[in-house]
């Protein structure tokens, strides 16, 4: 796939991502909140998991586009009876188009304190590089 296709994907994908947040969703639209960097080397992803155990989320990443799914499974309180209820339980997904091809053996993720952080570096012919003339 050519570098061009993959930034007009990317920019497809992002003019979509802010059509859709505008539309009322009551928070569950944008579950997981997440931040994205970038450095030369890698990205990163840092999404909010509140909550959600290490073995109830799934990564993975195909064609460039990597995806977050799992599941917040709600507290079990058979002695008490729920008068308000207003965070998310249940399944989730979320999908990020990267616009750089990534080393996928060189991937890393780690969940802490309710932060699942995913460092995706980039191909090394990806990396932005100075050519020197002879």
């Amino acid at each position: 796939m050519s570098e061009s296709v993959l930034n007009d994907l990317y920019e497809l994908t992002r003019e979509m991502s802010r059509i859709f947040d505008t539309v009322p969703t009551r928070g569950l639209g944008k579950w997981p909140e997440t931040n994205v960097y970038e450095s030369p080397e890698a990205f990163v992803l840092v999404s909010k998991v509140p909550g959600v155990a290490k073995k109830d989320i799934d990564i993975s990443i195909k064609d460039n586009t990597l995806t977050i799914s799992g599941e917040r499974k709600p507290p079990k309180r058979e002695d008490a009876k729920s008068h308000l209820s207003e965070r998310f339980f249940g399944a989730f997904e979320r999908s990020y188009l990267l616009n750089q091809k990534i080393d996928t053996d060189g991937i890393r993720a780690q969940s802490e304190n309710g932060l699942l952080i995913i460092h995706l570096p980039k191909m090394v012919e990806a990396k932005p590089r100075k050519i020197q003339i002879a």
